[in-house]
């Protein structure tokens, strides 16, 4: 017995066996962060199985590697961990391995990550400095030495047949929340089985021998609605042969427009031309792990985003029928502003994938008037009318703003609203700060292409390209600044609504349409405009929202797969879709009843895999040198 104790003592002090509960303790304790989960025995278990088989292929490396490989292994993990925490405080989902192709563009958005980071999150790396300074003082009560194999084998063992046991449960358990599934199969678990299953893999491409023209009728078929010819379309041709002239507003929400704090207005210049144009109020994002990359991509192909990597970094090299390519054909000068790096989210392949004839990035906008992650919005549009003055006519010109961009710090003397002081300090304060920028920028870009004789001849069309507020990133005097701000607690309809705004100088004169809306439709809405009959030429899978009674809009990231907005309730699956939840669109109350509305969750995703096997079937280019 006194052998057992011994050899069992010595286990337990050697590298395996600390490095191994360390890692399994902070995995559980992010589990218990994320999750909320108090349920730590089989938390410990689902993630410490894992750990402790791969802490035990470490002691079969030869005895010098050992020492490094465990402190290796553990700098590995825990970053991993941390990284799990940063995603999810970012962008609301747990991240799978798919989401690791966006990893080089962190150091481009390293203001807006760092700003998430909590001084806590450093309490991870805690045991590593603590093991390093004893065992540099000689002082590390671990063991180097090899130790009893049958104790590490026993170890291994039980690790390999528990991680085996979750992993054949629950590949067959399907949950449409992947915060939900994260909790339920464990993180280590669900990484695997994400990794095991490929949702990208099960779409196959769609038969390249369908026309347009077929696969559009395919998507008005499920969504039921009836095909309209363009003569008998409300609008239709209203704006033929004129530029058009898109405003991307970076984390731009409805909200926003037409409210007022401290008796000030946040979005006076975006407030008057309401009055003269076209106006969406009930419209929301679509946008996927890409964000404002993803809207770009929306905007001109009206094809869904991916669900798990940036549409520009996945599939971004794909020849797209789009709106630039179509506007090529009919005389159209086409060009793309973005005072970024073209490399950022691969869009030195997603532009000339698109057929815009040129894009404009830095170092046009040179290094002088930063704001946020880049040069000014205000040097931006400046740069840009510069070009279109001397750009032939007709032209499609889009700008993609950026000023506003989460953490929404901007230079002291670009603060043009007077806010309360309980305001001081705030994400809420910084957030309106910021886009009373963005809308005072809009204000002089208008101005100037009114005076270069630019705005009377033009479409312009601003939206927002994302959210900009999401609960997790505010605490209780953010949300309560909020709630009061918009007079009724800050929901999820909230932080999905974005503005969809299009002027017609000389046409539009101040409606307001209240249909149902998203990103996939505003090329079908511009192209009715436009007086450009899309049906037989580009495959969209929005809807001209002029001529829409009714629509249902589909959302695949930042909900799970299969929710939807239709005319009544936001809604979104958990395990599947009977135990989902959804909000009075109306009331944004709990709406516990909504069986009924089955048929619209799976129309959406329904055409969400058909977008995704159309986007496969298209060819890929090889672009060698893309040029501005």
């Amino acid at each position: 017995m006194g052998k057992i104790w011994s050899n069992l003592r010595r286990f337990l002090t050697s590298q395996y066996a600390i490095f191994s509960i360390i890692l399994t303790t902070k995995a559980v304790l992010i589990h218990l962060f994320l999750f909320h989960d108090f349920d730590l025995i089989k938390a410990f278990i689902l993630e410490g199985c894992y750990i402790f088989l791969l802490m035990g292929l470490i002691e079969f490396l030869p005895a010098r590697f050992r020492n490094m490989a465990y402190f290796l292994g553990d700098a590995v993990l825990t970053t991993l961990f941390g990284g799990i925490v940063l995603y999810v405080a970012y962008f609301n989902t747990v991240p799978t391995y798919f989401a690791l192709f966006q990893l080089g563009q962190v150091s481009a958005i390293s203001d807006s990550v760092f700003s998430l980071l909590n001084p806590l999150y450093l309490l991870m790396y805690v045991d590593m400095l603590i093991l390093i300074l004893l065992q540099r003082f000689k002082k590390l009560p671990i063991y180097t030495i090899k130790i009893n194999k049958k104790w590490v084998k026993a170890a291994i063992t039980v690790a390999v047949v528990l991680a085996l046991m979750s992993f054949t449960y629950y590949k067959g358990v399907d949950i449409a929340n992947p915060v939900l599934a994260a909790e339920n199969k464990g993180i280590l678990n669900y990484e695997l089985l994400n990794l095991y299953k490929n949702p990208q893999a099960n779409i196959k491409p769609l038969d390249t021998s369908l026309t347009p023209a077929e696969i559009n009728e395919k998507i008005r078929d499920i969504k039921g609605i009836t095909y309209k010819k363009p003569h008998n379309r409300t609008w239709y041709g209203v704006a033929k042969g004129r530029n058009i002239i898109v405003i991307q507003m970076e984390s731009f929400q409805n909200f926003l427009l037409n409210t007022k704090v401290n008796g000030e207005e946040i979005t006076p210049n975006l407030n008057r031309l309401l009055k003269e144009s076209l106006y969406f109020p009930n419209v929301f994002q679509q946008v996927g792990p890409g964000n404002t990359s993803d809207a770009e991509y929306m905007m001109n192909t009206s094809l869904f985003p991916q669900a798990y990597s940036a549409t520009s970094i996945s599939e971004g090299d794909r020849k797209t029928p789009s709106l630039p390519r179509l506007l090529n054909h009919l005389g159209y000068n086409t060009m793309t502003f973005h005072a970024d790096e073209l490399k950022f989210w691969n869009r030195d392949q997603l532009y000339p994938a698109l057929g815009f004839n040129h894009f404009y990035e830095q170092p046009l906008y040179g290094n002088k008037d930063i704001v946020g992650l880049g040069p000014s919005d205000d040097v931006l549009y400046n740069k840009g009318v510069s070009i279109l003055k001397k750009s032939p006519q007709p032209f499609y010109a889009m700008f993609v703003s950026m000023s506003s961009h989460h953490p929404y710090k901007i230079p002291d003397e670009k603060k043009g609203l007077t806010l309360p002081t309980q305001y001081d300090g705030s994400i809420v304060g910084d957030y309106l700060q910021a886009q009373h920028y963005t809308d005072a920028a809009i204000g002089r870009f208008i101005d100037r292409l009114k005076a270069e004789g630019l705005w009377n001849n033009s479409v312009i069309v601003f939206y927002g390209d994302h959210f900009g507020l999401d609960r997790k990133m505010l605490n209780k005097n953010d949300l309560s600044l909020l709630n009061g701000l918009l007079d009724h607690p800050y929901s999820s309809i909230d932080r999905y609504n974005i503005p969809f705004i299009v002027t017609i100088p000389g046409v539009t004169h101040g409606e307001v349409n209240r249909i149902i809306g998203g990103q996939l439709d505003f090329l079908p809405t511009v192209a009715n405009l436009m007086g450009i009959s899309i049906d037989n030429q580009l495959v969209h899978f929005g809807q001209d929202l002029l001529n829409t009674t009714h629509n249902t809009i589909g959302m695949r990231y930042y909900m799970p797969e299969g929710s939807f907005i239709n005319e009544k309730i936001m809604y979104q699956p958990n395990k599947n879709f009977d135990d989902g939840e959804a909000l009075d669109l109306r009331t944004r109350e709990p709406v516990t009843e909504f069986r009924h509305y089955k048929s619209d969750y799976e129309r959406v995703i329904e055409l969400e895999n058909l977008s995704d096997a159309y986007v496969l079937s298209l060819p890929k280019m090889v672009i060698t040198n893309p040029k501005p």
